[in-house]
């Protein structure tokens, strides 16, 4: 018997009733949340997609052919010959691999400024 007066307690009842309303009202603001989140998603995708389509373009310009001499290679293919060797070698500067650190006095770490002072 005492169980049911423990059960049919109004402030008990009161704490089970806010405790449901709280989570119900937890559980519909992250459904509502994730419909915002879901709508934003969509419009930003279609946007992307949008901008990524592909364009149309008219006709291609027709590159004019220069005829050259039996064994003399083109001045195109000369200087694609000449940029792939300039960067295949020249990749990096020279250096002398010594690492140089002067110490400089500054405010930053002078040990006057210091915290402790020991006496010695």
């Amino acid at each position: 018997m005492e169980f049911l007066s423990v059960i049919l307690d109004v402030d008990f009842t009161k704490g089970w009733i806010v405790t449901i309303a709280g989570f119900l009202i937890v559980i519909i603001a992250l459904f509502i949340l994730s419909f915002i989140f879901r709508g934003v998603a969509a419009y930003f995708t279609k946007k992307d997609a949008q901008k990524d389509a592909p364009k149309v373009i008219d006709k291609p310009k027709e590159i004019p052919v220069v005829k050259t001499a039996e064994g003399e290679i083109p001045n195109e293919i000369l200087t694609a010959i000449g940029m792939a060797l300039y960067l295949s070698t020249n990749l990096h500067d020279e250096e002398s691999n010594v690492i140089t650190i002067e110490r400089r006095n500054t405010s930053w770490n002078d040990k006057n400024y210091g915290v402790r002072h020991w006496k010695r």
